[in-house]
C-alpha cells in the first residue's frame, strides 16, 4: 500500500497542474479561433495541430486507465494489480511531464494570426513596426522573431514550417530566411 501512495500523490499534483494548463490553452485557442472567424489572415500548422490532438487523446485514455486501475486497486488490493497500476502511473506521469514541458513549447506554433498590421503568436501580440527581424536557425528547427520592446529586445521562437515561412514572406515583413 505504501508503494502506491507516492506515485499516486505525484500524479494527482501533475493532474491538477496539467488541467490548469490545458484549460488555459483551451481558452487561448478559443480566442484565436474567434479572431480567425473574423476573416483575418492566419497560418495553421495542420500537422502539429493533429499531433497535439492525438497526444491529448492518448493522454485521456491513459488517464481513464489510471483512474480505473487506482479505484480497482483500492477495492481489490492485489499485488499483481499494484504492479500494473504503478507501471501505468509512471507512464501517465511521463506523459503529463511531456505535456507540461515539450508540448507547451510546440503549441505556440499551431496558429499565427494577422489582424490590423499586428501579428498574434499564441499569447503575444506584436505590431509589424515592432518586429525587427524574422529568421530561421541554421538547422531550420525554429523561426525566431526579434521584437523591439521598451526594455530591449524579445526573442520569440516558433517551430519551423515551410508554409509558415512562405506565409511570413507574403506579409512583407523583415525576413532573413536562410
Amino acid at each position: 500500500m505504501k508503494v502506491i501512495i507516492f506515485p499516486l500523490i505525484v500524479s494527482f499534483i501533475l493532474i491538477i497542474y496539467s488541467t490548469f494548463i490545458f484549460i488555459k490553452d483551451l481558452l487561448k485557442i478559443n480566442k484565436i479561433i474567434k479572431l480567425i472567424k473574423q476573416e483575418n489572415k492566419y497560418f495553421k500548422n495542420v500537422k502539429l495541430f493533429w499531433m497535439i490532438i492525438c497526444y491529448l487523446i492518448i493522454l485521456s485514455i491513459i488517464s481513464l486507465l489510471f483512474f480505473a486501475l487506482t479505484i480497482f486497486y483500492f477495492i481489490n488490493q492485489s499485488d499483481n494489480l499494484m504492479v500494473f497500476q504503478t507501471i501505468v502511473d509512471v507512464i501517465y506521469m511521463l506523459l503529463l511531464l511531456i505535456w507540461i514541458t515539450y508540448i507547451q513549447k510546440k503549441i505556440k506554433s499551431v496558429y499565427l494570426v494577422v489582424k490590423n498590421s499586428k501579428l498574434l503568436i499564441w499569447d503575444k501580440v506584436f505590431d509589424f513596426k515592432e518586429i525587427i527581424s524574422i529568421k530561421n536557425d541554421s538547422k531550420r528547427k525554429n523561426i525566431i522573431f526579434k521584437v523591439q520592446e521598451e526594455a530591449g529586445y524579445e526573442f520569440v521562437k516558433v517551430t519551423y514550417h515551410w508554409e509558415l515561412k512562405d506565409f511570413l514572406k507574403n506579409l512583407d515583413l523583415k525576413t532573413e530566411f536562410i
